[in-house]
């Protein structure tokens, strides 16, 4: 009669099973119950590696663009007979409130909500401290231009985000528009924009035909010369480094007519 006993000792129990399977892995990669991975090791992290590796070249190579850097003056493109400076479509407030502007500015209306509207006040209120000192005759010219032609002023988001003013004529009015970026910082840095677009707004043959190089070189100055006034709460506007490099030019008029602007020169 066979030993039972003898038999039950030489089967295996599960704890002598448990201790003959491989160790479990706690590197974090997925593992079946009896301990194997689901994937060879050396395979997942040769993934990993080839992963970490095509994100730092395609890292790289967008770093390694060469991006074109515009000018000064294509910063700043003419617009056309009806348009001082082209700014692309534009994103305008859905409301049409509006409300007188400031100081010398009492016959434009301002509009836009009261977000846009405050903005614009500010900016213009700063135009007409500076045209009230009687050294920007050019720009109380096309402010007197602008208020004739039952002028408004509205902020709003550019196309040409580098664009920070435009003059525009619609429906026989005429409408200055700054970039709504001087909306979220102290709107007195939108001054100079404005003195650049009043300048701009007296060149004698605007509207009809597109604004001249020189006229729009003089705008420049008076800008340049906006900045130079004001005390701005930090870093000054884009535009105002912009003039100081476009004055630099060794030809700004031919940088100018280059990107659109009517060549206004003797013999041009």
């Amino acid at each position: 009669m066979p030993d039972r006993r003898s038999t039950n000792r030489s089967a295996a129990s599960p704890a002598d099973t448990r201790s003959s399977l491989p160790p479990m892995q706690d590197d974090g990669l997925p593992t079946l119950p009896t301990g194997e991975p689901v994937l060879q090791r050396w395979f997942v992290l040769a993934l990993i590696a080839l992963g970490v590796g095509a994100l730092a070249v395609t890292v790289w190579a967008l770093a390694s663009i060469d991006r074109e850097q515009l000018s000064a003056a294509e910063r700043r493109p003419a617009g056309g007979a009806e348009v001082t400076i082209e700014r692309g479509e534009a994103i305008l407030a859905d409301t049409q409130d509006a409300s007188p502007g400031p100081d010398c500015a009492q016959g434009i209306r301002l509009v836009g909500d009261a977000g846009s509207q405050a903005a614009a006040r500010v900016a213009m209120a700063g135009a007409c401290q500076l045209v009230a000192t009687g050294d920007f005759p050019r720009a109380r010219d096309g402010l007197v231009e602008w208020i004739a032609a039952d002028g408004l002023m509205r902020i709003a988001t550019f196309e040409l985000s580098g664009v920070e003013s435009s003059t525009r004529v619609a429906d026989e009015r005429m409408i200055l528009e700054l970039n709504a970026k001087f909306q979220f910082e102290d709107a007195v840095t939108g001054t100079p924009a404005v003195i650049h677009q009043l300048e701009l707004i007296a060149d004698p043959l605007w509207p009809g035909e597109p604004i001249g190089a020189t006229a729009e070189l003089e705008a420049a100055r008076s800008q340049h010369e906006a900045c130079r006034r004001l005390e701005f709460p930090g870093e000054p506007p884009r535009g105002c480094l912009d003039v100081e490099e476009l004055l630099a030019e060794e030809d700004p008029i031919g940088a100018l007519v280059e990107v659109g602007f009517r060549d206004d020169r003797a013999g041009g």
